[in-house]
């Protein structure tokens, strides 16, 4: 049935005739212009395959930028203004907004009087934590280099986070106020075990740390003043002031963890053979 079918409106076009067709080709403009065309669109394969190339290359390139120090601000400022440490390695340390209690008048639990109270509050910052046993770590990154501990301690050495010895140091000085002396002197604990001559050395290296810790890392913030008394408006500085901090907890519970025991053996430390290691008098 539709083999019969005849619609005398529709027109065909003429195929062309094979000598055309040659014709065509061997006209040399047209010639010209097709092969032109051909160039042009194989010039473009690389320039695409090079595109989906870079952008892979980007993305990856992306993806491990992320995945480095310096994608995360917190850990590239860390790592920035700190000499290495085996801390960065474990915990994830980052910084908030903190606003310093700078009050003259009204104490806090860390100002107050010589006391069972105020000495559980700075053994609570971790004042008194015990070296620290970074095992597993390649020792070559401590000045510790020969010191070795053993048998349960195995392959670790003894070593101090800085920022609990500075507490540490800020705390002696506390104990060491006029006003506190009398109570810690007599009770013959902590650097309070030694004669008069060494406790003023120790609290003179710790006052000396601190002085070049702080100058170390000198606060660049501004004190601001305001105004007080309504009866006689005086100005005078806000010491209430923010700060960005690293979270302290985190680091203060690490060094908890990874402290050396209560009870450690006799031959805790091992001595080095090599006595060109030994330091002739303390440093």
């Amino acid at each position: 049935m539709l083999g019969s079918y005849k619609n005398k409106n529709t027109k065909f076009s003429r195929i062309p005739r094979v000598e055309e067709t040659k014709n065509l080709i061997s006209d040399p403009e047209s010639a010209e212009e097709l092969d032109t065309s051909l160039r042009i669109r194989a010039s473009r394969w690389p320039v695409a395959l090079l595109s989906i190339v870079a952008l892979t290359m980007a993305t990856l390139f992306g993806a491990w930028l992320g995945s480095r120090p310096f994608g995360n601000p917190d850990i590239f400022c860390t790592k920035r203004t700190a000499k290495h440490s085996p801390v960065l390695k474990d915990v994830d340390i980052s910084y908030e907004t903190v606003t310093f209690n700078g009050s003259l008048l009204k104490e806090n639990v860390f100002r107050q009087d010589a006391g069972p109270e105020v000495d559980a509050a700075w053994t609570s910052l971790g004042v008194d934590s015990r070296s620290f046993l970074p095992i597993k770590r390649k020792v070559q990154v401590f000045p510790l280099l020969m010191s070795k501990c053993l048998k349960s301690t195995a392959e670790a050495i003894p070593a101090n986070v800085e920022g609990l010895h500075h507490l540490h140091c800020l705390n002696l000085l506390r104990q060491s106020l006029y006003y506190n002396f009398d109570y810690y002197h007599k009770r013959g604990e902590g650097a309070f075990v030694n004669n008069d001559a060494i406790l003023r050395f120790h609290v003179s290296h710790c006052l000396d740390i601190l002085r070049q810790q702080l100058m170390c890392t000198v606060d660049i913030g501004v004190l601001g003043q305001v105004w007080w008394n309504k009866d006689e408006p005086t100005a005078y500085p806000d010491f209430n002031t923010e700060h960005r901090c690293r979270n302290f907890d985190v680091v203060r519970q690490w060094a908890e963890a990874h402290q050396a025991p209560d009870e450690v053996p006799l031959d805790y430390l091992k001595p080095p053979m090599d006595l060109d290691h030994v330091y002739a008098e303390i440093p």
